[in-house]
């Protein structure tokens, strides 16, 4: 199962997309942690044996959630 979620806000900047979901790494400038993803990351990959990961383009971005199908 995957689950999307997409904006249209503009996307993210190449310079942040090639570090995002590292730690302390933020696209807001001045109140962001740089730990919400990463620690989804975390969860996602070390808990739920998935993978998280995001596309972006000038238009906006989509993160997706890809979980293992038990059945």
């Amino acid at each position: 199962m995957t689950i999307r979620v997409c904006d249209n806000g503009g996307g993210i900047q190449k310079s942040i997309l090639e570090k995002l979901g590292q730690a302390y790494v933020s696209t807001k400038s001045k109140n962001g942690t740089g730990l919400g993803l990463y620690m989804s990351i975390k969860i996602v990959t070390d808990q739920l044996g998935g993978r998280l990961y995001w596309e972006s383009d000038d238009k906006g971005s989509c993160f997706f959630i890809a979980l293992p199908n038990n059945s």
